[in-house]
């Protein structure tokens, strides 16, 4: 799969990698999975690396994955989302997952790891 994700116990914060090419259908199975992760629930704060990854799946189909399998599964519940990103499509995907995941979720894009690193740790979900 081209989504994998570890919890990291020491910060609480879940660190979550993109690689290759990712398509609506990946992010829909990677999410299925991670939102039944009892660790990744009780953390609810990650930091996700996009840089080296090609996204391949439109802002349409992100929106409906956020509306039928995040928001039901979160069910009122908060979260926290660093996203590290090197180009400008990560980028405006990631404004729009922003705006998708409004209602559940803080998020801040960064160029830089460690400056999404130090961010996420201030973050109180």
């Amino acid at each position: 799969m081209s989504i994998t994700y570890v919890v990291d116990p020491s910060q609480h914060i879940i660190l979550e990698t993109w690689s290759d090419v990712v398509h609506a259908v990946d992010l829909a199975t990677h999410w299925r999975a991670y939102l039944a992760d009892g660790d990744v629930i009780s953390c609810r704060r990650t930091l996700v690396d996009l840089r080296n990854a090609r996204i391949a799946f439109t802002g349409s189909e992100l929106s409906n994955l956020v509306q039928t399998i995040v928001l039901p599964i979160l069910d009122g519940r908060k979260w926290a989302t660093a996203i590290v990103v090197a180009d400008p499509v990560q980028y405006g995907t990631s404004r729009q997952y922003q705006v998708f995941a409004g209602a559940y979720s803080t998020d801040s894009i960064f160029s830089s790891w460690q400056a999404a690193q130090s961010w996420l740790v201030q973050q109180h979900v």
